[in-house]
């Protein structure tokens, strides 16, 4: 063949689908096992670190472990299906599952935690590989592997990597395929009920789900066909979690039954204005419904709302992903005119969106936008392949993005470094004490405390710190709970400053023995003398 007849290929021609960022790792990323292996790496590396570091709950996230899901899940394991007034089932069903087979709640929490967050690594991975690229979703991947607040919440006992699992895994059923597929449909909205059974905020998927087979046509199917998909999806939603619903019913008289309104009052009219506690044990009661919540005053609740839009996604910029993203992130908005994703990328940010309209009607936290970090990430990933940078002098993609996963890797490792083992250490010390010398087996027995760890820990039954301001009271409500023991505490001298001298057991009232106490921090662990 003639030099003539040898074909040129002009290179600025290729498609940007076909350039591989990093193209030494493209052979492994196209092996179907690669999101799996990322996700079992990540499983081993993140138990380790769990199980020997995180050896206390928290006094954040894991109160609502020890107080609320703990005591579910030993419920659920006796047959009694109690109703937890914030959300359902699902994770206290899980949790004693998994206690079944590790016997510590706690550590069986970590487990639950740690291998959620490896599914959702690998449920991301496939759903990115699949509708951008391999190396898209290899940086994305490490990126929210890295990441300071999906790894704490990888090793936190909670529902947050839970939920985060199960909206994972709706996406990638819903797309993982290009075509049409009624198990995907059905398992897409199975894991939208988990979602929903996990956190009761996850019924939005009722919306965005339809809206999104319906607007974005991701199967490529006729109007009428995209409908019938949509129906069938909420029908066997509501199919999935009928059996909870009735069981709402018989026992609250409400199909869907939640207190969740509560949380948005709160927002609207207690955070800033009213400490938690007067919130929670005085002001709260006048709210009964999400109706009222919104019409007690209109204006207030819209302005809030759009308060809340350009807050929350700032914050998200800033304390959930970082800077470092956030300004690709905002390249990839400005740069929208030009570079528009297609149909099935475009239902991906779309999702996105609802979940982040969801949460403004609440309180900010990062771990409530933690679904968002890939959602971020991607859109943020995708800006340096792009054409246009080619011609800056000295840009290169892959080291841009090896910066930013440096930089999220140390900073993630500094935070968590605090964090993984911030738990009141002192709490641990009094119960190993208390197990080996009272040897109070009865858990019916009764503890007053303003957080649950040392309920746990002594393995007794909580009761809230009375809500009162003098001794007198104080006696009184606590003796009405039927206390057997009562704890003072540092986060007790923080909510209840009127009895800081109970820090020190030679102030205790007549009422009050000590049992064990610590002195720094200082805590005590008080029999209840009747």
């Amino acid at each position: 063949m003639s030099k003539k007849q040898i074909p040129r290929i002009k290179t600025d021609k290729i498609s940007l689908n076909d350039i591989s960022v990093f193209p030494f790792f493209r052979k492994y990323l196209v092996h179907k096992l690669a999101g799996g292996a990322l996700a079992v790496i990540y499983l081993i590396a993140m138990l380790y670190i769990g199980i020997t570091y995180h050896v206390v709950g928290d006094y954040h996230v894991e109160t609502d472990f020890f107080q609320a899901y703990v005591p579910s899940a030993k419920d659920i394991l006796k047959g009694i299906w109690t109703i937890e007034d914030f959300r359902g089932p699902a994770y206290p069903v899980l949790l004693g599952l998994f206690s079944l087979v590790f016997k510590d709640f706690f550590v069986a929490g970590i487990i639950v935690s740690t291998v959620t967050a490896s599914l959702t690594l690998f449920f991301t991975f496939e759903v990115i590989k699949k509708l951008f690229r391999f190396d898209i979703a290899l940086i994305v991947i490490v990126l929210t592997a890295f990441n300071k607040i999906f790894v704490q919440y990888s090793y936190t006992a909670g529902t947050d990597m839970t939920f985060n699992c199960f909206t994972a895994a709706t996406i990638y059923f819903l797309l993982n395929n290009e075509h049409r597929s009624w198990l995907n449909i059905i398992l897409a909205s199975f894991s939208a009920t988990l979602a929903y059974l996990t956190r009761y905020n996850g019924i939005f998927v009722i919306v965005a789900i339809p809206l999104m087979v319906i607007m974005f046509n991701i199967y490529k199917i006729e109007m009428k066909q995209r409908i019938i998909l949509s129906a069938a999806f909420i029908f066997s939603f509501f199919l999935f979690i009928t059996p909870w619903g009735i069981h709402l019913l018989i026992e609250k008289g409400s199909f869907f039954y939640n207190k969740n309104y509560l949380n948005i009052a709160y927002e609207m009219f207690g955070k800033g204005k009213i400490g938690w506690d007067q919130y929670w044990n005085v002001e709260s009661a006048k709210y009964s419904s999400l109706s009222q919540v919104v019409f007690v005053d209109p204006g207030l609740f819209v302005s809030t709302v759009f308060k809340n839009l350009y807050e929350h996604l700032f914050s998200d910029l800033e304390l959930l992903v970082g800077w470092g993203i956030g300004i690709c992130f905002f390249a990839g908005i400005i740069g929208l005119w030009k570079q528009r994703p297609n149909a099935r990328q475009a239902a991906f940010y779309f999702f996105g969106i609802l979940m982040f309209l969801v949460l403004l009607l609440v309180f900010y936290g990062e771990r409530f936008s933690m679904y968002l970090i890939p959602v971020y990430t991607t859109f943020a990933v995708g800006t340096l392949t792009w054409e246009r940078w080619r011609g800056i002098p000295f840009y290169n993609g892959v080291i841009v993005a090896a910066v930013l996963i440096v930089w999220t890797f140390v900073g993630s490792y500094s935070y968590n470094r605090l964090n993984i083992d911030s738990g009141p250490k002192e709490i641990k010390v009094i119960a190993d004490w208390f197990n080996a010398n009272i040897k109070d087996a009865d858990e019916s027995k009764v503890v007053v405390c303003r957080k649950p760890h040392i309920a746990f820990y002594i393995n007794k039954t909580m009761r809230y710190f009375p809500y009162v301001n003098t001794f007198e009271d104080l006696e009184r409500e606590t003796k009405k709970l039927k206390a057997d023991y009562f704890f003072y505490g540092i986060y007790e001298a923080n909510m209840r400053p009127q009895f800081q001298s109970l820090l020190k057991p030679a102030n205790a009232p007549a009422w009050l023995e000590p049992i064990a106490f610590t002195s720094t921090p200082p805590s005590v662990l008080y029999r209840v003398k009747y």
